[in-house]
């Protein structure tokens, strides 16, 4: 069965090396038609009828083997990965796994490990050890950077309650004084009133002893 695999994309790879670049038929001589593909249509169609020098028609010539269509180089079947839960559904002696561009760092190295352990072939890497290395790395690095920023936030608010707590004490101790200052006037501006009083008494008590 390997052999006959190994055969068919043996013979896949000789007909691809021998399939020529399809392409319109006017892309060769016109600069603003893009040199994609498309089938030619009309009747007097030099390409269409397969004249000589005109650009080759899609056939089925040109195609693989059936049997190893859509298949990796390597002979296993592609199958695209993004969570752990589609990893362990992989078989590994007929599957080989593409782990999705949009899955992030952190569950990329949880993939890349658990492929590691279940010894399944990853296609989208090369040196998959290497890649894991580099992304544990890059994980530590940026939690230990998290753990910098929340340290330097927790000083800041520390800092700043304790500015708070400095400017609220201050407050305190201002009003305190301002009270006070207030009890020592008003103590002190009492016997002042006193006085004045028994001078206007004094007075009085004069005028009416010169009346007498």
């Amino acid at each position: 069965m390997k052999n006959d695999l190994a055969r068919l994309l043996a013979l896949r790879l000789k007909a691809k090396k021998k399939k020529p670049h399809f392409v319109i038929k006017e892309s060769h001589f016109v600069t603003r038609i893009k040199a994609r593909w498309r089938y030619p249509r009309g009747r007097h169609s030099a390409a269409r009828q397969e004249h000589r020098g005109r650009p080759a028609l899609v056939t089925p010539g040109y195609g693989g083997p059936v049997a190893v269509r859509g298949l990796h180089s390597s002979g296993l079947r592609r199958v695209i990965v993004s969570t752990p839960k589609q990893l362990l559904i992989i078989k590994p002696a007929e599957e080989g796994i593409i782990i999705a561009s949009s899955v992030g760092s952190k569950k990329r190295l949880q993939l890349l490990t658990l492929a590691q352990e279940k010894k399944i072939t990853v296609l989208n890497f090369k040196d998959v050890p290497a890649r894991v290395a580099s992304l544990r790395q890059a994980v530590d690095e940026r939690k230990k950077h998290r753990i910098s920023v929340l340290q330097r936030k927790s000083t800041k608010d520390e800092e700043r309650k304790r500015k708070a707590a400095e400017v609220k004490q201050k407050k305190q101790k201002n009003s305190e004084e301002g009270k006070n200052k207030k009890s020592d006037s008003s103590v002190s501006e009492e016997p002042a009133t006193k006085t004045e009083e028994e001078k206007q008494r004094e007075i009085i008590e004069k005028t009416l002893v010169k009346r007498h």
